[in-house]
């Protein structure tokens, strides 16, 4: 049976990849290594989720196109946009929620802003 869901593409930027990276490693280090393996299931999931459904996740206020959504169990959030024409959708930032929210206003709107 065929079936009528579109599925979106997800796809990290370079940027994100290496914070996603960092998030592993730390977690691999602290306080076990199955932390880091734990934290990439709950990543993984949540792009599943996303493909799906991609506004999911709240959009920000004052930052147009990006939208939020929070790692289960963890203190991050998976930052995104979606690109609507190319059912595509771009992981802009994983950023951990006790950092400084002005700098990630910052960064959200840098990263956005290299996508279009």
């Amino acid at each position: 049976m065929p079936s009528d869901e579109i599925i979106y593409s997800f796809k990290f930027s370079d940027e994100s990849q290496e914070e996603l990276a960092e998030i592993i490693d730390y977690y691999n280090h602290h306080p076990n290594p199955d932390n880091g393996k734990r934290f990439l299931v709950k990543v993984e999931t949540v792009v599943e989720l996303l493909q799906l459904w991609p506004e999911a996740g709240a959009e920000l206020e004052g930052i147009p196109g990006v939208r939020g959504f929070s790692i289960p169990k963890y203190p991050y959030r998976l930052y995104y946009t979606v690109l609507d024409t190319e059912l595509a959708i771009i992981g802009i930032s994983i950023y951990g929620t006790r950092r400084d929210p002005a700098n990630l206003a910052q960064t959200l709107r840098d990263r956005v802003s290299h996508l279009t």
